[in-house]
C-alpha cells in the first residue's frame, strides 16, 4: 500500500510509535524515524527493514525546539520531496501540572512538544501534500484531549489544543485530498504506564491497536476520512484505589 512513498514518524523509538512504524513498514513504506535515542531508532530501523520497508532514515532530535523541528522537515522536503504520510505521535507527560504548584518552563517545554512540534511539521510538510494533491496526517492524541482530570491540566490542554489543530486542518485540506486523522488511545501498554501500582497491563490497549487505527486513516479510499478515532478501555486497566492520572503523575514527578 506505501511502496514508493515516504513516511515519518515522531517518537517512534519505543511503544506506541514504534508500532506504527512497524505498521508502516509491513505495508512497504519507506520511514524517516524522529526521536531522542539514537540506540532506540537503530533498533526499530532494523524491525522496520526485517518487516519489509522500502529504506528507513533515522533522525535524532529534540521536536520540543523549533528549530530543530524545521530542520528535520526541511530535510525531508530536500532529499525526497516531502513526506505521503506524517504520523505526529512524539510526546511526554510531566510532573508540575497543578495551577497551583507547577512550573511554567516545564509547561512550555511540554507544550512545545505535544502541540507545537505537530503543528510545525504540518506547516513545514503539508504544502507538498497539496501540491501533489495525495497525503495523510495522523496525530497521534490521548483520551486525555477530550476529557480532563484535575491531575493532567497541562497534558490535557496540549491534547485538547492538539484536537483542535487537526480537526481544523481536516477542514482546510480536505480539498486537496489529503486526510487529517485525529487518534484518541486510552491507557495504552507502553513504558509510561508499566510502573504505576494496580495497572494490568493484559488489560490495556496494546500499541498495535493504535497502529491499526492508523492503517484505517491510509485503507479507506480517498472519499472517506476518518477524522477523529478514538480507543477506549473495554476493561477496568487500573485499580479503582487508585486514580491512575494521579499515579501516572507521581511517578513522572519522582524521576
Amino acid at each position: 500500500m506505501l511502496k514508493g512513498k515516504w513516511c515519518l514518524v515522531t517518537g517512534a523509538g519505543r511503544g506506541i510509535g514504534r508500532s506504527i512504524a512497524l505498521a508502516l513498514a509491513r505495508e512497504g513504506g519507506s520511514l524517516a524515524l524522529a526521536a531522542r535515542s539514537r540506540d532506540q531508532l537503530e533498533s526499530v530501523a532494523e524491525e522496520c527493514r526485517a518487516a519489509g520497508a522500502g529504506q528507513v532514515e533515522v533522525h535524532t532530535a529534540d521536536l520540543s525546539d523549533g528549530k530543530a523541528v524545521d530542520a528535520l522537515a526541511e530535510g525531508l522536503v530536500a532529499r525526497h520531496g516531502g513526506v505521503a504520510v506524517l504520523v505526529n505521535n512524539a510526546g511526554i507527560a510531566g510532573p508540575g501540572m497543578s495551577p497551583l504548584a507547577g512550573d511554567p518552563d516545564e509547561w512550555e517545554k511540554l507544550l512545545m512538544l505535544n502541540l507545537m512540534a505537530a503543528m510545525r511539521l504540518t506547516r513545514r510538510l503539508a504544502p507538498g501534500m497539496v501540491e501533489r494533491n495525495e497525503g495523510t496526517i495522523i496525530n497521534i492524541s490521548s483520551i486525555l484531549g477530550l476529557e480532563n482530570d484535575q491531575y493532567s491540566g497541562v497534558y490535557s490542554a496540549s491534547k485538547f489544543g492538539l484536537r483542535g489543530w487537526s480537526l481544523s486542518c481536516h477542514e482546510t485540506l480536505r480539498r486537496s485530498n489529503v486526510k487529517v486523522v485525529l487518534i484518541n488511545p486510552g491507557w495504552t501498554d507502553t513504558p509510561l504506564v508499566w510502573k504505576i501500582p494496580g495497572a494490568v497491563r493484559a488489560d490495556m490497549i496494546t500499541p498495535e491497536d493504535v497502529a491499526e487505527a492508523c492503517l484505517l486513516a491510509l485503507k479507506t479510499s480517498s472519499k472517506c476520512v476518518p477524522t477523529e478515532i478514538t480507543l477506549r478501555n473495554a476493561l477496568n486497566c487500573v485499580s479503582a484505589l487508585h486514580d491512575p492520572t494521579e499515579l501516572l503523575m507521581e511517578r513522572m514527578a519522582s524521576q
